[in-house]
């Protein structure tokens, strides 16, 4: 073996960390996570990313639209000072900043926690046998497609020089706000419903869960697909079209 060969092979390979081989390799990456994969990681990310989006909205957010048709339908913008439209401008804008660094420091560990539940549930559903200390991890790498959807979101948000606290979102997630962003014409509310449905980042968590499901469950992988992306998508109806969630 000559000198160049052996280097190379003293050479550590670069190692890519399983929670993100995940991300565009599932079957392998899930079954390396399950296998010895961390929670605080992919948690950690999760939080930045969600931070980093909340970041971009509060920087710029500019309420005072909003609020001046807040306060004409309550009937006190003509008797209201520039004064006091600028206070509850500032008013709305400090509860939107509250608002967005709140969920971005609750919602990735809350969607963890559910997410163990979601996976030790389908395991018992599907007639699994779940390893108990595989499903943390597992379930932690299933929020780094929510982590990259916050960071887009963050590039997408910059891009804008204003956003109004309850606007429509700076990226599109779902097929509804696709078709609002790019159709000439509203489609029918009941159609934007159905739409809403598909939303392009929680089908891709709900992939990870169903190829962490066969690491750490060991479900057969059709089986584990096939409840997991049902079982998703009954949650998406329930929550986007009974319930007429966002």
């Amino acid at each position: 073996m000559s000198e160049t060969e052996l280097a190379e092979a003293r050479t550590p390979a670069l190692r890519v960390p399983p929670a993100a081989l995940a991300l565009v390799a599932p079957d392998v990456g899930m079954e390396r996570v399950a296998r010895g994969g961390r929670v605080r990681g992919p948690l950690l990310v999760a939080i930045a990313c969600a931070l980093l989006s909340a970041g971009a909205g509060i920087l710029r957010v500019d309420a005072k639209d909003a609020t001046l048709q807040a306060m004409d339908k309550e009937g006190q913008l003509q008797t209201s000072s520039d004064r006091q439209v600028e206070d509850n401008t500032k008013s709305a804008e400090r509860v939107y900043l509250v608002k967005r660094v709140a969920g971005a420091l609750i919602e990735p560990p809350l969607q963890l926690g559910l997410l163990c539940v979601a996976i030790f549930g389908l395991s018992w559903f599907l007639r699994g046998r779940s390893e108990g200390r595989a499903v943390p991890p597992v379930a932690a790498a299933a929020l780094l497609p929510g982590a990259v959807a916050n960071l887009l979101e963050a590039g997408a948000t910059f891009q804008h020089a204003a956003i109004a606290p309850d606007g429509p979102p700076a990226l599109p997630r779902t097929l509804a706000q696709f078709w609002t962003q790019l159709a000439a014409h509203p489609a029918s509310p009941s159609a934007m419903k159905l739409l809403s449905v598909f939303d392009i980042f929680s089908f891709w968590t709900a992939l990870l869960v169903g190829f962490g499901l066969i690491a750490a469950g060991h479900v057969p992988q059709r089986r584990a697909l096939a409840g997991t992306l049902i079982a998703w998508l009954c949650l998406r109806l329930v929550t986007q079209v009974a319930a007429g969630g966002h």
